[in-house]
């Protein structure tokens, strides 16, 4: 399957829609290497606050097993998806217990991991610096075009080689 591959502006372009895509998400699934030998480990988080920079932010608790995951390994991976959107960030995760920023990202539903709110001496951010994504966007008309491109390509016998154009599926360094 081909993929679009940005150079100069279109590099530009892809970040663009990697940070306009990032926004529409609010879960995704933060998989980690394990503090032990064994397999990665996955599990689903909600965002608590994206930066214009694209760090995504988590809360967690400091005695849960990804944060011991996370100091014997920093290196993640976010996966999203929501409707016909798709998007896969890795990068490298950083471990925050700034109480200001606790507050920012706080909202009352996390109360029932953290029973004292806001200020619960157990409460540690996870931010996930991103080094690099790629995107799958086939919402709305793009996913149209593409539900065509495939099914002539499989009336005619072909291959789908370009599924679609850099607002549909790009790698993005970042």
């Amino acid at each position: 399957m081909g993929q679009a591959k940005p150079s100069g502006n279109d590099t530009e372009k892809a970040q663009q829609h990697f940070f306009e895509l990032l926004k529409k998400f609010d879960t995704a699934m933060l998989v980690t290497h394990p503090a032990t030998r064994g397999p990665l480990h996955g599990r689903p988080m909600e965002v608590a606050e994206t930066s214009e920079d694209g760090s995504i932010w988590f809360i967690t608790g400091l005695d849960t097993p990804k944060v011991a995951e996370i100091e014997h390994d920093s290196e993640l991976l976010a996966l999203f998806q929501e409707g016909r959107r798709y998007l896969s960030v890795s990068g490298r995760a950083q471990l925050h217990r700034d109480r200001a920023r606790i507050h920012k990202v706080w909202k009352e539903p996390y109360r029932v991991w953290f029973k004292d709110g806001k200020d619960d001496p157990n409460i540690v951010l996870i931010r996930l610096v991103p080094t690099g994504a790629e995107y799958w966007d086939n919402a709305g008309p793009k996913g149209l075009t593409f539900i065509l491109k495939a099914a002539a390509a499989y009336v005619t016998g072909a291959e789908l080689r370009d599924p679609g154009n850099i607002d549909q599926h790009a790698k993005v360094p970042l």
